[in-house]
C-alpha cells in the first residue's frame, strides 16, 4: 500500500465499495493501490475502499509514497 493526502474536496461525500459514504477533510492521509486501470483509496476507520480513475486520484489527493519505495 501506498500513503497519500487529501488536497481537494467538494463537499461530496466519497462513495465506498460497500455503498457507504465517508466525508474526512483535506490533509486526511489514506492508503491506496494502482492496479494499473484503477486506484482504490482506504480511508481510516474505513474497512472498504473506494475505487476511481488515476485522474480523479491525481485532482483530489497528492501522493505521498517516496518513488524509490
Amino acid at each position: 500500500m501506498k500513503l497519500a493526502r487529501i488536497v481537494k474536496w467538494d463537499n461530496c461525500p466519497w462513495r465506498l465499495n460497500d455503498g457507504g459514504a465517508i466525508s474526512p477533510p483535506i490533509g486526511t492521509i489514506v492508503q491506496y493501490e494502482y492496479d494499473g486501470k484503477r486506484v482504490d483509496v482506504y480511508f481510516p476507520g474505513c474497512v472498504v475502499g473506494s475505487s476511481m480513475n488515476m485522474k480523479a486520484f491525481n485532482l483530489y489527493f497528492e501522493d505521498l509514497t517516496d518513488a524509490n519505495s
